[in-house]
């Protein structure tokens, strides 16, 4: 299994373990992504995965509609069967060496979509007023693979500038990175 794919099941995995702990009177609590709330938020990265698992098939990315609509009236559900298809795509034959227009193949992609999951479940649990279950190790792992692409993850749609930040957590690091600043 490449690095990429481990990096991208991992926050995967914790972006799941967000969405089902997030209490339903919550998806409609203010996330740090202006306008949006965690539902946007839950339906923007379903939209991801759903991609995700096209370009694995050798397909396009997802069709696009409005983040709450993706997500619908249980995100939670959204998010776990659209993070349930990706990774069932991504375990085909061949599929990581399916190409991309970014100019990458999947497996390269996949290192962008890791540190996409693991800011998503941050932006949800922080809007939540749950615990993200991020640890400091992944966070820095992920920081370190997307770190010299930096400038062409911002912008609007994707990362806003880097905040600063005193803190010497990996985590605080890599949320800082990607322009965040908790709602709490």
């Amino acid at each position: 299994m490449s690095q990429n794919l481990q990096s991208f099941v991992k926050g995967a995995s914790m972006l799941r373990s967000v969405v089902n702990r997030v209490p339903a009177d919550q998806w409609d609590s203010p996330s740090c992504c202006e306008g949006w709330t965690a539902r946007h938020v839950a339906g923007h990265i379903s939209w991801g995965l759903e991609t995700v698992a096209s370009f694995a098939e050798g397909g396009a990315m997802a069709d696009a509609m409005p983040e709450a609509e993706r997500a619908g009236d249980d995100p939670a559900a959204t998010v776990s069967a659209a993070v349930d298809a990706a990774i069932a795509a991504l375990d085909q034959p061949h599929a990581l060496d399916q190409d991309t227009p970014f100019g990458m193949p999947l497996d390269g992609f996949l290192s962008l979509m890791s540190a996409d999951t693991m800011t998503h479940a941050w932006d949800i649990a922080d809007a939540a007023g749950i615990d993200h279950g991020i640890d400091d190790a992944s966070a820095a792992a992920v920081h370190q693979a997307i770190g010299p692409m930096a400038d062409q993850m911002r912008g609007p749609g994707r990362f806003g500038d880097a905040v600063p930040t005193d803190s010497s957590s990996a985590l605080d690091q890599f949320i800082a990175f990607t322009g965040r600043t908790s709602v709490r």
